[in-house]
């Protein structure tokens, strides 16, 4: 009995300890960012208790007059986040964490490596991707959603960087899904229908 207590909670501690990296949230709240061509690097409120940065010197908030991604096509007329080089990162923090976040994105596939991760209030990394997709050179205002789900809100901060990484449409489920918890429930119930059955 021990061991199948021991194996649950070793099992549920998994669960928390990695997201999910999802391409949609359904049901999600879309968060517009704003069209107000912001250079620089200083924090920007996104919606209440969502606040976005960026540590690049040249990052753009709501910029709209175009942004290029070399040989991964453009974006023009819509609101783009960007720490605008190849080196720096951005971020989302949330003051109350999320169970997921993600949003659409773009960046220069031949400028580096483009990186997403979610980590947690200790800033203890949950999960991290490196984005991998190519558009054609001359598409305009495409890109592909990336984001995480977490078993649990426990994400707190959503980081982006490399690759002139671009991002519009952020997307945020406050508290995870109910079928998580039903999934969750129903594997414990399994566990302790098994123990019952095993001391008969």
């Amino acid at each position: 009995m021990r061991k199948l207590i021991l194996a649950a909670a070793c099992a549920a501690a998994s669960l928390s300890a990695q997201a999910t990296v999802v391409s949609s949230l359904p049901g999600g709240t879309v968060l517009v960012i704003p069209e107000q061509n912001s250079f620089g690097v200083s924090p920007q409120s996104l919606s209440t208790g969502i606040e976005w940065s960026s540590n690049g010197p040249n990052s753009v908030f709501g910029y709209t007059l175009g942004f290029g991604f070399n040989d991964n096509g453009r974006w023009l007329g819509i609101p783009v986040a960007s720490p605008n080089d190849s080196v720096s990162s951005m971020q989302l923090a949330f003051s109350a964490p999320v169970g997921a976040v993600g949003a659409l994105f773009n960046y220069a596939p031949n400028l580096g490596d483009a990186t997403i991760a979610a980590y947690d209030a200790n800033h203890t990394l949950i999960e991290s991707t490196v984005l991998n997709f190519t558009l054609p050179s001359n598409s305009v205002n495409q890109g592909v959603f990336y984001g995480f789900r977490e078993s649990t809100a426990n994400i707190s901060y959503f980081v982006m960087s490399g690759a002139y990484i671009g991002a519009t449409d952020f997307t945020v489920v406050a508290v995870p899904e109910p079928s998580t918890y039903a999934m969750l429930l129903g594997g414990l119930g399994l566990l302790g229908f098994a123990a019952r059955r095993r001391r008969q």
